[in-house]
C-alpha cells in the first residue's frame, strides 16, 4: 500500500513537471521526429517514477532528508531528455526544469496548506484531489502571468554561475524545510513553514527573472556596441570607396572628352556617359557624409529595383558624428530594402525625408507596409540570425537619444515610419 501511495505522488509529479515544461518550451524550434520523442519521453519518465517510487522500501532514517533529495532529483532526471524533442541550449533547459520544479512545488506546499484546514487532512485521495486541482491553478497562472507576459525567451538568458547558486539554493532550503518539518509536530508550525516556502519560491522566481533580464540586457549593450563599431568601420570603408570613385569618374569624364574630340561612336560615348553616371552622387544635401550614406542607399536600392525618393532641406548636421549618422540611416534603409525584397514591384518605394523644424532636425525614413501587428523599437527580427538580429532599430534609439532626441517608429495608412527629431546644437 505504500508503495501505492508513492506511485500517486512521483508518477502525477511527473506528468505535472512535464506539461510545465512542455509549456514553457513549445516555442522552440522542435527537432525532427517530435511528437514521437515526447510520447517516448513521457512513457520513459513514468516507467522510471515507477523505480524511483520502489526507493521506498530502502530503510534510511539517518539520512532521511538527503534520501529524499536524491529521490527528488531522480525523478527529474527524465526531463533532460526534452533535449532530444527541441533545439536548446543545455543551460536555458536546466532553467527551464528548475522552474517547473519551483512551479511545481508552489501548487503542492498551496494544496497541502488548503488540505491542513480540513478534516481529511490524513486521506490520501482527497490529498491529491486538492492538489491536482492546486496544479490546475498554478498552470493556469503561469501560462498567463509568466510564459505569456514575461515571455519565457526573455528570461531564459541565465550564466552557468547564477544558475548552479539558484539551484543550490533551493535545494538547501527544501532540505531545511523537510528537517524543520519533521522536528516540529504542530499544525500551526507546519502552516507557518508551508507559507515561508511559499514567500521563498516567490522570491526565487523574482530573483530568477531579474538577473536572467540583467543578463539580457548586459549582452545586448555588448552586441550593440559590437555593432556600432562594425558600422563605423564600414562608413569608414564606404567614404574610402567612394572618394576612389570620384576619382575613377574623372578619369572616365576625361576618356569621354577625348573620345569625342578624336570622334568614336555615339554608342560607345554613350555607353562612358552611364558608367559615370553610375558611380557620380545626384545628391548635394551641404552635407557629404550625407551625400555619401544616400548615394550608397540610392545604388542598393537600384539593385533590387526599389525606388528611393529624397526631400531634403539644408540643415546643418554637423553636430552628429558621421558614423552615428551611417549607423541611423543605414540601419533604417537596410530594414526598409529587407522588407521590400520579394515585394510586387509598384510597392517597392523608400522615402526620405530632411528637414529643420524650428530649433529640431526631423528625419523621416518611410517605405511601404501591409504588415498588421503591432510594431515598436525592440520588436522581433524576421531574420534567421536571431542571435545578431534585432538589435538595429535598438541603436538607432541609442543614437538618437545619444543627442537627446525622440525616436519612435509606427504603422498606418500601408507605410512604415521611422521618425527621429534631434535638437540641433551649434559647433
Amino acid at each position: 500500500m505504500i508503495f501505492l501511495y508513492e506511485l500517486l505522488v512521483y508518477i502525477p509529479y511527473y506528468w505535472e513537471c512535464f506539461f510545465l515544461v512542455w509549456l514553457m518550451l513549445r516555442r522552440c524550434e522542435k527537432k525532427q521526429n517530435y511528437w514521437r520523442n515526447l510520447t517516448l519521453l513521457l512513457v520513459l519518465g513514468t516507467v522510471w517514477q515507477t523505480a524511483v517510487s520502489a526507493l521506498i522500501f530502502l530503510n534510511t532514517p539517518r539520512f532521511f532528508a538527503a534520501f529524499g533529495v536524491i529521490k527528488f532529483l531522480l525523478s527529474a532526471l527524465p526531463l533532460y531528455f526534452f533535449a532530444f524533442v527541441y533545439r536548446i541550449r543545455m543551460l536555458r533547459l536546466t532553467y527551464t526544469l528548475a522552474l517547473s520544479i519551483i512551479f511545481w512545488r508552489w501548487s503542492s506546499v498551496f494544496a497541502g496548506i488548503i488540505v491542513s484546514f480540513t478534516p481529511l487532512d490524513d486521506e490520501i485521495f482527497f490529498e491529491r484531489a486538492i492538489t491536482y486541482l492546486s496544479f490546475a491553478l498554478t498552470a493556469a497562472i503561469v501560462w498567463f502571468f509568466f510564459i505569456c507576459k514575461a515571455t519565457i525567451e526573455e528570461v531564459a538568458d541565465q550564466d552557468g554561475t547564477t544558475l548552479i547558486l539558484f539551484v543550490v539554493s533551493f535545494m538547501l532550503f527544501e532540505i531545511l524545510q523537510v528537517l524543520v518539518n519533521n522536528f516540529f509536530e504542530s499544525r500551526n508550525c507546519k502552516l507557518v513553514l508551508s507559507i515561508l516556502e511559499l514567500s521563498f519560491l516567490l522570491f526565487m522566481l523574482y530573483q530568477s527573472v531579474r538577473v536572467a533580464r540583467r543578463n539580457r540586457e548586459r549582452m545586448e549593450t555588448i552586441i550593440s556596441a559590437a555593432l556600432l563599431e562594425k558600422e563605423r568601420r564600414q562608413f569608414e570603408q564606404l567614404k574610402q570607396n567612394m572618394d576612389n570613385m570620384k576619382t575613377q569618374v574623372h578619369d572616365i569624364k576625361y576618356i569621354l572628352r577625348a573620345a569625342k574630340n578624336l570622334g568614336v561612336s555615339a554608342e560607345l560615348t554613350s555607353k562612358l556617359e552611364d558608367v559615370a553616371s553610375m558611380y557620380e552622387s545626384s545628391f548635394n544635401t551641404g552635407n557629404p557624409a550625407l551625400d555619401t550614406i544616400l548615394s550608397d542607399a540610392e545604388n542598393k536600392f537600384r539593385a533590387k529595383c526599389i525606388r528611393f525618393e529624397c526631400f531634403t532641406e539644408s540643415c546643418d548636421l554637423s553636430f552628429i558624428k558621421n558614423y552615428d549618422l551611417y549607423s541611423l540611416l543605414g540601419n533604417a534603409f537596410d530594414n526598409a530594402a529587407e522588407y521590400l525584397t520579394g515585394k510586387e514591384e509598384q510597392k517597392r518605394y523608400t522615402s526620405f525625408t530632411l528637414k529643420r523644424s524650428g530649433a529640431f532636425v526631423f528625419i523621416e525614413v518611410s517605405n511601404y507596409y501591409d504588415g498588421d501587428e503591432k510594431v515598436y523599437v525592440g520588436m522581433r527580427t524576421s531574420k534567421p540570425d536571431k542571435a545578431m538580429h534585432g538589435y538595429g532599430m535598438k541603436n538607432m534609439q541609442r543614437i538618437v537619444e545619444k543627442y537627446d532626441g525622440e525616436f519612435s517608429v509606427r504603422a498606418e495608412g500601408g507605410a512604415f515610419y521611422v521618425t527621429v527629431l534631434i535638437p540641433i546644437v551649434k559647433i
